[in-house]
């Protein structure tokens, strides 16, 4: 995810967009990891330039928070801390692209300590609407469920175009996996597709519509989706990404890698040490991966725990974990999800956790009452909270 906007950082800057218009949040854990065998370094495909040479970051580490990644969207600099304080500067002329790239859930997306809702966002692009922040927005999102932030909740009337990764019920998918010895997937698919159509073509003339018939035909593991101000379409995509010819297209490398293995985002890490297991039998990846699964299973019983507590009838427990709701009450959702991070499951350490908030939101469709979820939380979660804050 990280080589995903270090990519779109390089694609926007080649493509014409000077660096003084882009603001880069990344927590930059990656290149200077110990695990990294390729020190200082960072690839989003094979074969593929080192994405970290002149990347630009204004917010890392602690920095990256919802907070300063509201602040920065709606200009109000007294919202950020940390970083070097730049937000956006714009005003209703003005067309903003936003991307996005992380872990999701329904109605979430994470950042490196904290997550941010579907109510959260919402509410930042409608006040950015009414503000008068800018023309046109268009907004790129990388993550799991990602649909779940946008349907039937952004409107079609602030001129607003979003595209997701997935539909709000699917994970994304993470590709170019085991492509480099060592390490584990180079990038997404989504984001990898975007990015690789604008490295190849001209964008004056590539309308939005177009990118987005490339890349949903390309992204074959999840259903590429997008809403709001579907009329923003038909505009070029060099106005949002830059107009100019990328470096690529100039030299003439249409060539695009076969992307090879894609495994599911949430299930990365897990692969990863089944190939290292596979190769290596009497490495330290068997125990890494047990204590995975122990995890797992103590998530899913934090989940089974919270739904017995409010709901007797079995067959009812059960429809709770089978079916899914959409987000239907934002203010519930927005309540509920962040009890549970706080209290529950620190969902960013566990991000297994984020495979089930749809279950909460069943909770918020049922009851509509996030007090009485919350207490349910309160009742169950204390017993086991000592194992997901460590």
């Amino acid at each position: 995810m990280k080589a995903d906007v270090a990519h779109a950082y390089r694609t926007l800057k080649e493509h014409g967009v000077p660096a003084d218009h882009i603001i880069v949040m990344m927590k930059d854990d990656i290149v200077n990891n110990a695990e990294n065998p390729y020190p200082g370094k960072l690839f989003n495909e094979p074969n593929g330039p080192d994405l970290y040479e002149g990347l630009k970051i204004d917010y890392r580490g602690s920095a990256v928070t919802p907070q300063n990644f509201l602040g920065i969207l709606k200009g109000q600099s007294h919202l950020v801390s940390g970083g070097n304080g730049r937000v956006l500067n714009t005003n209703e002329k003005d067309r903003i692209f936003v991307y996005f790239s992380d872990h999701g859930g329904v109605g979430i997306v994470n950042f490196p300590s904290h997550v941010l809702t579907v109510a959260e966002l919402n509410a930042a692009l409608e006040w950015m609407h009414s503000n008068k922040r800018y023309r046109q927005l268009v907004f790129y999102l990388e993550a799991c469920e990602s649909g779940s932030m946008f349907y039937k909740t952004l409107k079609q009337d602030i001129n607003v175009y979003a595209i997701t990764a997935a539909n709000p019920d699917e994970s994304s998918y993470a590709t170019y996996c085991n492509a480099i010895a060592h390490l584990p997937c180079l990038g997404d698919e989504f984001s990898v597709n975007w990015l690789l159509d604008n490295d190849k073509r001209s964008t004056a003339n590539w309308l939005l519509i177009d990118q987005y018939d490339f890349v949903q035909r390309r992204t074959v593991y999840s259903h590429v989706m997008r809403y709001g101000n579907l009329s923003i379409a038909i505009e070029p995509v060099g106005w949002f990404e830059g107009p100019q010819l990328s470096q690529r297209s100039v030299s003439g490398k249409k060539t695009v890698e076969k992307e090879g293995e894609r495994w599911p985002s949430r299930d990365v890490e897990f692969m990863h040490l089944q190939k290292a297991q596979q190769m290596s039998p009497k490495s330290s990846a068997g125990a890494k991966m047990a204590k995975i699964i122990e995890d797992r299973k103590a998530i899913e019983t934090v989940f089974s725990k919270i739904v017995n507590e409010l709901i007797e009838d079995h067959q009812e427990r059960d429809r709770v974990f089978r079916e899914r709701s959409h987000i239907e009450d934002m203010s519930c959702h927005h309540d509920v999800v962040h009890v549970f991070d706080s209290l529950c499951v620190d969902v960013n350490k566990f991000d297994y956790a984020l495979k089930y908030i749809y279950v909460l939101n069943n909770l918020c469709t049922k009851f509509k009452d996030s007090k009485k979820i919350i207490s349910a939380m309160a009742a169950t979660c204390v017993a086991t909270r000592h194992q997901f804050f460590p």
